[in-house]
């Protein structure tokens, strides 16, 4: 991924509407089991709440620096007062929260010994809203609607996204251009209707479709027939450790995740669906969308509790990883290539031993990144380099060679080949310009035919002459035996 993703987010300003509540943790060790009943007793060390539901979708828009109009109801109860307070605290706006004495404030307390829930405890209401405060709900999103970016319901189906409140943000998002986007809850997907991406998870996905979904074909047709019942846009189904899939009426994408330990999944849904707003409401694809809310997940799963991200987190976390995810092999280059193919982008080629990386390898990698949208970089093997140069090459092993190209800013792929020439991976990948070195025109370059048949073109680059491997080594060589 492409730090520049992330500098276009905006801090756009978000309708968040749905169901929230208190999310409660009361952590401590067990050492022993009760003498009354055979149950574990918990030593309480430590007690604290978070905003919980739609609360920690907008805490999640928050931190990424994003403002939310929150549309939900609380308990005038203490719980509700809680709530209140802490949206204060965090920079949300109350204005629009409402507190109905006939409605508890949701409370979800768990109960944690060394990162394990042992029970959860629920206080709630789940009956619909009055009708008067409905007519007050509708009211206010048509007033506010004209002044945000997106939409987010996050229906937890506690009662207050009723049918009539449902179709006033979708009708009203689509009057002002503004995406709507819906993390659901239940079977009956008709009720979002009108909205323009619904994010369920698998289990939500198969159940709402009535397909069992097993493999990628029957994914697809869970998305297909969810599609039909929404008239979405797009249906962005969340398969947790295996990224996110979107389906829409022309493809089938997927989209894989960084690969972390888990020791969380709560609220996850919550991080993706607000990275996901916030992304499409500063100006990104749906495609830069989902990369966005794939790397915001990775972090949060791998904290404790319902966490959140910023901005500043998944920058750092790029610089981290990214030489990692940036290597490929000769299986996954056609995965990655198809993927943004899709997008629409277009794919630079290159390849050399790059042995003894120096200025004019730099040199090449930079213009050649300048020719199109992906810059890919072939890498002779060891043994590829050993057949084509010497047995004594390369000086530096392919695994190295691998890091340091991967590790410039403006190579998004590093993939090894064994041949003696890339063709073969040329024909797979099929890109949109061949990029080599000035000291080629007018020789037969490997892979051309293939590039120019597709509408491709070939580009050669201005070398910087007087810097080569053999020239170094030949130095080396000399300095050594003086």
């Amino acid at each position: 991924m492409n730090e520049n993703l992330i500098n276009r987010m905006k801090p756009a300003p978000i309708l968040v509407a749905g169901d929230v509540m208190v999310d409660e943790y009361v952590i401590g060790d067990v050492e022993r089991i009760s003498p009354e009943s055979p149950v574990p007793v918990l030593l309480a060390k430590n007690r604290h709440r978070r905003l919980g539901g739609a609360g920690n979708v907008v805490r999640n828009v928050v931190s990424m620096g994003g403002t939310v109009a929150l549309f939900a109801t609380i308990g005038a109860d203490a719980g509700g007062e809680w709530f209140k307070q802490h949206c204060s605290e965090i920079g949300v706006d109350t204005f629009w929260l409402k507190s109905e004495g006939s409605r508890p404030t949701t409370i979800k307390t768990r109960v944690v010994a060394r990162n394990q829930q042992i029970v959860r405890i629920d206080e709630e209401y789940d009956g619909r809203i009055s009708k008067d405060l409905e007519k007050k709900v509708i009211d206010d999103i048509k007033a506010v609607s004209p002044q945000v970016k997106a939409v987010i319901v996050s229906d937890y189906g506690k009662g207050f996204l009723s049918d009539s409140i449902l179709q006033s943000l979708f009708k009203t998002a689509r009057s002002e251009g503004a995406p709507s986007l819906v993390d659901p809850k239940g079977m009956d997907f008709t009720r979002y209707r009108g909205a323009t991406y619904v994010t369920p998870n698998l289990r939500e996905a198969s159940l709402a479709s009535g397909v069992e979904i097993k493999d990628n074909p029957t994914l697809e047709k869970a998305g297909k027939i969810l599609l039909d019942q929404t008239q979405a846009e797009g249906i962005v189904i969340t398969r947790g450790k295996d990224g996110i899939t979107l389906v829409t009426r022309e493809k089938s994408q997927d989209f894989p995740v960084k690969q972390v330990e888990i020791v969380d999944v709560t609220g996850a849904g919550d991080t993706v669906i607000a990275t996901l707003a916030l992304a499409v409401g500063s100006g990104l694809s749906i495609e830069e969308a989902i990369q966005m809310a794939n790397l915001a997940a990775s972090l949060v799963v791998a904290r404790f509790g319902a966490a959140s991200v910023t901005l500043e987190q998944m920058h750092n976390s790029l610089k981290n990883w990214s030489r990692v995810t940036k290597i490929v092999n000769r299986d996954e280059i056609e995965r990655v290539v198809r993927n943004h193919r899709l997008q629409g982008q277009s794919i630079v080629f290159t390849n050399g031993c790059f042995d003894l990386f120096h200025v004019g390898h730099l040199d090449l990698l930079r213009k050649a990144s300048t020719f199109g949208d992906i810059l890919i970089v072939a890498l002779n093997s060891n043994k590829s380099v050993q057949r084509i140069k010497s047995p004594q090459r390369p000086i530096v092993d392919e695994k190295d060679r691998l890091e340091i190209v991967s590790a410039l800013n403006f190579v998004d792929y590093a993939v090894l080949f064994d041949e003696d020439t890339p063709y073969n991976l040329i024909r797979n990948i099929k890109p949109d310009v061949l990029v080599k070195g000035d000291d080629w025109k007018g020789k037969k370059v490997v892979g051309e035919d293939i590039v120019v048949n597709r509408g491709g073109k070939v580009q050669f680059v201005n070398m910087v002459h007087g810097v080569s491997t053999s020239s170094l080594i030949d130095r080396i060589v000399l300095g050594a035996g003086k």
